[in-house]
């Protein structure tokens, strides 16, 4: 303890070596934070985003539909009938908070000569804009209520098709009898998400008029939204044992997007090597000053050696001196990295225009942080951690270094 205690006092002796190992340290604690809370706030707002899209936290659909869904396919085989007896079962167990059936059909967009491929999502969308990406803040016009001959298209859409509210659309399509069918349908609105890929392929009618236009009461599938959405997986385990004696399959929402959740390790691996490469150079900083304290000092080791100081107190001695100036500069680090997490998540990073063109994820005009207090902790641990490991080289020098020598140098 009383060599605790020395190493304490000595970071005090030279304080500009000591603050600049500090602040060395420090420096890179506080970027590891903030890379932990970019990178976390990024996919926590590319997830979120793809489930307010409609992927939701929860899928439950037709056997086989999910297999054929790239197809978008209406035939009968495929569309959930039963739906509204699935929904009564699901809302048995508690947890779930909200459900909302979808119709998706592929089909052709006209207007004015122009031919668009687009899905086209029959949905109830004055009930989904409680938790859809899609709210009357970002929709020009409005949204159509149930039962009206009305669409809403995406912003993108509309700026290929060169149309705008109140234009009449032609909507073609196959139907459950494998007749092709076409309807009429005003634009009630034009949503923008900031997400241009989504906004080109994606339109909006209520249920109700999808489903007459198909000639099928039916649904493809039923998107759940869980009050917590940590336990997608532990609820679909629930779900099977609830609707065994139902022809359906149930997925989470990382199945529907096990490419983003890929590119997510990836970068996650990526930012660990960056890290570990800071860390190593921080190891090295500190350790040459610490090997350059132990040089200046060798006459008091020599002196803590005559007096009966073993070699083992003399390396602890200089690992407790790293300890102090990693404890403080983790410290220091730590505080700077909080203030800069919490602009982050309040305050966003502007992303230069045209960045996102061309990228197929769902990312704002903005990355946002999200701050993880796990991450501090790991972060202060690595940073004391690696002060420690930096002041090794020059705890077994000075343990080394002869008595008599040292103490001719008087």
């Amino acid at each position: 303890m009383n060599i605790f205690k020395m190493g304490f006092r000595n970071t005090s002796r030279n304080k500009r070596r000591s603050i600049i190992n500090s602040f060395t340290i420090g420096a890179a604690v506080m970027v590891i934070i903030l890379f932990d809370t970019l990178i976390e706030g990024e996919w926590n707002d590319v997830i979120d985003n793809y489930i307010k899209m409609g992927v939701g936290h929860i899928k439950i659909h037709k056997k086989g539909y999910d297999k054929n869904s790239e197809r978008f396919p209406v035939t009968k085989s495929l569309l959930l009938y039963d739906s509204k007896d699935i929904e009564k079962k699901i809302r048995e167990i508690s947890g779930i908070k909200e459900i909302y059936p979808r119709l998706k059909i592929g089909g052709l967009i006209s207007y004015e000569g122009k031919q668009i491929p687009i899905l086209i999502n029959g949905v109830n969308l004055p009930k989904e804009r409680k938790f859809s990406a899609i709210r009357d803040k970002n929709v020009e016009g409005s949204i159509p209520e149930n039962e009206e001959y009305k669409i809403l298209i995406g912003k993108e859409l509309s700026s290929i098709l060169n149309s705008k509210v109140g234009d009449i659309l032609l909507l073609y399509s196959r139907t459950t009898y494998e007749t092709h069918n076409v309807i009429d349908l005003e634009i009630s609105g034009i949503y923008s998400i900031g997400f241009s890929e989504f906004e080109k392929m994606n339109a909006f009618v209520p249920l109700q008029i999808i489903q007459d236009f198909i000639g099928a009461k039916a649904i493809s599938e039923l998107t759940i939204i869980l009050e917590d959405p940590s336990k997608a997986e532990i609820f679909v385990d629930s779900l099977k044992n609830k609707l065994f004696s139902f022809d359906v399959e149930i997925f989470p929402y990382s199945h529907y997007i096990e490419e983003v959740i890929s590119v997510q390790a990836i970068q996650k691996k990526a930012m660990g090597v960056i890290k570990g490469i800071l860390l190593i150079l921080a190891i090295f900083g500190i350790s040459n000053m610490m090997m350059v304290s132990a040089w200046e000092r060798k006459t008091e080791i020599g002196t803590l050696r005559a007096i009966g100081f073993g070699k083992c107190q003399i390396s602890t001695l200089f690992l407790s001196e790293g300890f102090w100036i990693g404890f403080f500069g983790s410290l220091f680090g730590c505080f700077l990295g909080f203030v800069g997490s919490i602009l982050l998540q309040n305050f966003g990073i502007p992303l230069p225009s045209g960045a996102l063109e061309g990228l197929n994820i769902p990312i704002g005009t903005k990355m946002y942080g999200k701050i993880i207090p796990l991450s501090f902790l790991k972060a202060f641990f690595l940073g004391t951690l690696t002060t420690m490991i930096a002041s090794l080289p020059s705890a077994l020098r000075a343990s080394n270094l002869p008595i008599i020598k040292t103490l001719r140098e008087y």
